[in-house]
């Protein structure tokens, strides 16, 4: 009799079948891709400041373009401003917009990791578009307004000029750092032939 009990006891009913977003579904595919992949060597390791793990570049646009854009976490705040540049067509002052979105955290996850390695401040970003965005795990081929490479060309304009500031504040004390992610770049990158490699490196 107390195995039938026990027996009873341990049936599970069946859940219903749940079906999943197509981001959940590639939540779940990234997931597994990590944890079936071999253990990674040297090659693979990817560095990011610290203060831009505390808190990260906006992930949307921020609306209505504000003069200055704050995210808190604790006792510690990033505040990014907004870089300038001249207007092609009217030579008038242009604002470039925020960094946000994956592209520029990927081109930092670069920046930083590529400083590391290569102990100096200079960063040669290379000879073309295409082998740049390859490192970045970036599609070069597909072209069009919405497409990598537009995107990465809007958003390295845009991380380059904006001023970022990191604070903390406690009792009695305040920290900060002001800097710029570039204080000097060129790009001779052709955006529109992404396999034409350059005369010089960007």
């Amino acid at each position: 009799m107390k195995r039938s009990e026990d027996a009873i006891s341990n049936i599970v009913p069946l859940q219903p079948q749940i079906r999943l977003t197509r981001t959940q579904r590639k939540i779940l595919e990234v997931k597994n891709a990590i944890y079936f992949q071999p253990q990674p060597d040297a090659d693979d390791l990817t560095f990011s400041a610290r203060e831009l793990v505390q808190a990260t570049l906006p992930h949307q646009t921020p609306r209505g373009n504000p003069p200055e854009w704050v995210r808190r976490n604790g006792n510690y705040t990033l505040s990014i401003r907004p870089g300038y540049k001249d207007d092609e067509r009217t030579g008038e002052r242009v604002c470039l917009g925020y960094p946000f979105g994956n592209i520029p955290r990927l081109v930092l996850f670069w920046l930083t990791t590529e400083a590391l390695r290569t102990g100096g401040r200079r960063l040669e970003l290379g000879g073309s578009l295409a082998g740049f965005m390859r490192e970045l795990g970036l599609d070069p081929n597909r072209g069009g307004r919405g497409s990598p490479r537009a995107r990465l060309h809007d958003q390295i304009e845009r991380l380059f000029n904006a001023s970022i500031s990191f604070q903390y504040k406690g009792e009695g004390y305040r920290q900060w750092l002001n800097m710029e992610v570039t204080s000097k770049g060129e790009l001779w990158w052709d955006f529109k032939q992404p396999d034409q490699r350059d005369l010089f490196s960007s």
